[in-house]
């Protein structure tokens, strides 16, 4: 049994850990053209300073429990992904696509290297305002511009929405508080340019163009290739939900369990929870704004990651 994932972000790291729990005789396949693993959820604790950018990447041969390919996906041959580097085909018995969004802008603040480059950008400016201005930003800018006025508490930080969907209004609504009290200034429009200051266009996530052509399941993740699922911020998107990491790991998981269900016994099945129901976009709300509001837009974040590292990293290395 060969079960091939596309992606070896946040879901497609976490959807091995959790498989590999129920399926430990499966042979997995992470297929991504980065040597690393980028855990982005914690970006914004290196810029508050409680951890270094270096911490956030883990080099994909120390993962000694998953195979990993070194190659970019183009497009989906059934049970087989299409590469245009490495191995022509890579074929599993399933397939679980995790490629993540498609990221629109300049301020690549998604990886440990684009986020290093705004850190040190940061660094020189007096001031620094995040201009949101796209119907479905990139996340994870709330979280950077409370770390930064945690860290630097003299520079003048603001987040001005322009424009966004209405699910991002209601996150930020929830962040609003912690905002407010550490200084961090929100508002529609941004002041005047002065110099000295650094405006950060926020920028827009999109589905990833080997998602493009699929449709996916609401409750299974299946898309219309039998045994060939999509989860993850571009699945996310399509089904109408906000591309959140909280809400890429909820797929991961519940696909994960489900897979190795059918794998051990021939049988796939969801359970619905009390948060999750199929179709049920409310529901799905309410449990992100409940994971939301534990603890600050740092603290969370820390006790994620110490758990990523424990829970997931470690098992998936063999130890």
């Amino acid at each position: 049994m060969r079960v091939v994932v596309v992606g070896g972000g946040v879901a497609g790291l976490y959807f091995a850990s959790e498989f590999l729990k129920f399926a430990p005789h499966v042979t997995l396949v992470v297929v991504d053209p980065k040597p690393i693993h980028e855990f982005v959820i914690g970006i914004p604790l290196a810029f508050a300073g409680l951890v270094d950018f270096e911490d956030l990447a883990f080099p994909f041969s120390d993962l000694r429990r998953v195979v990993h390919v070194k190659a970019a996906v183009v497009s989906v041959e059934g049970g087989c992904v299409r590469t245009n580097t490495g191995p022509v085909q890579v074929c599993g018995d399933y397939v679980v696509l995790a490629p993540g969004g498609y990221k629109v802008g300049s301020a690549e603040y998604w990886s440990v290297e684009g986020s290093r480059r705004l850190f040190q950008a940061v660094e020189g400016s007096r001031a620094v305002r995040f201009v949101v201005n796209e119907f479905t930003p990139v996340a994870g800018f709330a979280e950077i511009a409370y770390a930064i006025k945690t860290r630097f508490p003299e520079k003048d930080v603001s987040i001005h929405v322009v424009f966004i969907h209405d699910d991002y209004k209601m996150f930020m609504s929830i962040q609003r508080e912690h905002m407010v009290k550490s200084g961090v200034e929100i508002s529609e429009e941004p002041p005047p340019y002065r110099e000295g200051e650094l405006r950060v266009s926020v920028p827009a996530v999109r589905i990833h163009p080997i998602a493009a052509g699929l449709d996916v399941d609401p409750v299974t993740f299946e898309t219309q290739h039998e045994r060939v699922y999509l989860i993850g911020d571009s699945s996310l998107l399509k089904l109408g939900l906000p591309p959140i990491g909280w809400g890429a790991l909820w797929q991961a998981s519940t696909l994960a369990r489900a897979l190795a269900q059918e794998v051990s016994t021939g049988v796939f099945e969801v359970e619905a929870t009390d948060w999750v129901v199929a179709g049920d976009r409310e529901r799905f709300l309410k449990w992100l704004t409940y994971r939301m509001t534990t603890g600050t837009p740092v603290v969370h974040l820390k006790g994620l990651f110490d758990l990523w590292r424990a829970s997931v990293l470690r098992p998936l290395s063999g130890e």
